[in-house]
């Protein structure tokens, strides 16, 4: 029989987590890797989510087209947002004071 590598305690094979302890005995079923922690990690570091879901065990094959179309909508209206508020600041900067009377 196998050992946990944390805590050492006895696992059966196909076991995903130790029933112990909790750790992932396999790559790609930890918390970064499920529905959370992909939409935490979209928020957080925008497309760079993308690589944790494609790497997902836990994930089926539609949920992972979902969330890839879904982070690169997010990624190109943040883009947008981005270059909308870079427009807005340069008029801001580049037009004459105008004071009120």
């Amino acid at each position: 029989m196998p050992f946990c590598p944390k805590c050492r305690q006895e696992i059966d094979e196909l076991d995903n987590f130790c029933r112990s302890c909790g750790k992932p005995l396999k790559p790609g079923t930890g918390f970064w890797y499920s529905h959370s922690g992909i939409i935490l990690l979209m928020l957080v570091l925008g497309p760079f989510a993308l690589i944790p879901v494609f790497l997902s065990k836990t994930l089926s094959t539609a949920a992972k087209a979902i969330y890839c179309v879904v982070i690169l909508l997010f990624t190109v209206y943040l883009c947008y947002a981005c270059w909308q508020f870079f427009v807005l600041m340069q008029q801001m900067f580049t037009s004459p004071l105008v004071m009120p009377y």
